[in-house]
């Protein structure tokens, strides 16, 4: 018969084992890193309608489950491509006159808290027909997810990630805005 003491050392092991396994980080999810349009924000210029694409995404790391939520170059720029897309900037490839690349300089995570706040650190260049750059920018933006957003500290980093890289891609699109094209 198994003594009280060594049932409690073993259902202390399968509930850590339980909280270990559920508190794993999960990657940015692009959906949630999508820029709304602003709403009564200026229009963009005209030749930019329609004639966008993101070239190149550099810069994010992959997630370690084990670890802390990172955001990929792949889901950064699915969500790049999505926003330009809402804001209705998206050629076809080959109507493509002004790629976007980005550089995901880092981010500026907590290690632990029951707000966190993510920082992203982005750098934007989009360039014209002739490859002459029409915007050079490095936008840092922070967002913060609370405790009152998820309970896990993993699911709070996350949500935090995501809410920066929706941020940087928002005031992107705001400096987009006061490019002058002919």
């Amino acid at each position: 018969m198994m003594s009280l003491t060594n049932r409690t050392f073993r259902l202390a092991f399968v509930v850590g084992m339980l909280a270990l396994v559920s508190a794993c980080a999960a990657p940015a999810d692009p959906k949630n890193m999508v820029a709304s349009p602003t709403p009564g924000g200026s229009e963009f210029a005209a030749p930019l309608h329609s004639s966008m694409c993101v070239r190149n995404v550099t810069g994010g790391e992959e997630t370690n489950a084990m670890w802390v939520s990172k955001v990929n170059n792949q889901d950064f720029h699915t969500a790049l491509a999505a926003s330009l897309d809402t804001a209705g900037l998206t050629g076809a490839a080959a109507a493509c006159k002004y790629p976007i690349d980005v550089n995901l300089l880092g981010l500026s995570q907590p290690s632990a808290g029951f707000d966190m706040e993510v920082t992203s650190h982005v750098n934007y260049k989009v360039y014209d027909a002739a490859s002459q750059p029409i915007l050079l920018e490095t936008i840092s933006a922070a967002y913060t997810a609370k405790m009152s957003d998820a309970f896990a500290g993993v699911e709070r980093l996350k949500l935090a990630n995501e809410g920066s890289i929706r941020s940087s891609i928002s005031q992107f699109l705001d400096k987009l805005r006061a490019v002058k094209v002919q």
